[in-house]
């Protein structure tokens, strides 16, 4: 297939050459990608920098940067690979089919304790589509999602990308939750629960300190947590130890196999934290698979 600009004959295999070395950025990784020889990726590359007339590649011993011209290049071929598919897809609807791939991404707890086992009942109702959940840190989901390697993203409103365009999905809550033997009750105080050992999700553990302020008017100073741990499952366990008190989001409170051990004290020490937003690239505003699969999130919400 070509592409006909005026006097430049593109070839696709060229411009999924560059595709490939965009996040390669080697010569035999991109031709193992591509499944081709190492040799047909370097004549593709001479071939498309002659018919553009511009570098659009650096090289520093083995390794092959796109050069600005290249990243713009690549860019545009990337959307034009998707609008490919997504025509495609669109000929399949008008045959009452959902076909092709769609990429989420999610914060780690969100994903491993709600968003996973929900993509599952998504494919259960749309077999032929091929879904890939990717769970990472913020900066890293929204590079990918700059770069259209993630079609959607599945974040706390403050994280999302001003650009993008987005849908909110849900409120999420935080509780504080103890070991059985801790004489905690729904009327104790800040004072009498920090005297219990705390566990943190992480080093200066934002749930927490929210969870403070938010139920006392106080934030606490130089606590010294008796445990860390990056993981609102091992922190539940954790507390069912008896290892301390932790506060953790509700929903991943009531999927949790260890609820019915620890002590929680209903609503009024759950704390409102942020809203979760389903985002999306604003090109993919009427894309019916970014629709059905908002709306389905959307419903199971509800659960959260």
């Amino acid at each position: 297939m070509y592409l006909n600009q005026g006097a430049y004959m593109i070839e696709t295999s060229q411009l999924q050459v560059l595709i490939a070395l965009s996040h390669n950025e080697n010569i035999s990784k991109a031709a193992e990608e591509l499944n081709v020889t190492q040799s047909a990726v370097s004549q593709a590359l001479k071939n498309l920098e002659t018919k553009v007339g511009l570098p659009i590649i650096t090289r520093q011993g083995k390794s092959v940067t796109l050069t600005d011209n290249g990243m713009k290049l690549a860019k545009v071929a990337k959307q034009f690979f998707k609008r490919i598919d997504e025509t495609i897809e669109q000929i399949h609807l008008e045959n009452h089919e959902i076909k092709g791939k769609i990429n989420v991404g999610s914060l780690y707890g969100l994903g491993k304790t709600w968003l996973s086992s929900r993509m599952l009942d998504f494919l259960s109702t749309y077999p032929q589509l091929e879904v890939k959940v990717s769970m990472d840190f913020p900066e890293t989901l929204i590079k990918k999602f700059e770069q259209h390697e993630i079609d959607c993203l599945i974040l706390p409103e403050q994280m999302v990308p001003a650009y993008a365009e987005k849908r909110e999905l849900h409120s999420e809550f935080t509780t504080l939750v103890s070991p059985s033997k801790f004489k905690i009750n729904s009327k104790s105080d800040l004072k009498e629960i920090l005297s219990h050992p705390i566990i943190f999700y992480d080093n200066h553990d934002p749930n927490f300190y929210r969870w403070c302020r938010e139920k006392f008017g106080v934030v606490p100073r130089n606590i010294k947590p008796r445990l860390v741990v990056n993981s609102f499952g091992q922190m539940l366990h954790a507390v069912d130890e008896g290892l301390g008190i932790a506060v953790v989001p509700t929903h991943v409170l009531k999927r949790s196999i260890r609820r019915e051990n620890v002590n929680s004290f209903g609503k009024d020490f759950e704390v409102f934290t942020n809203k979760v937003f389903f985002a999306f690239h604003p090109d993919d505003a009427d894309n019916y698979k970014i629709k059905e699969l908002y709306n389905f999130l959307l419903l199971v919400a509800k659960d959260l």
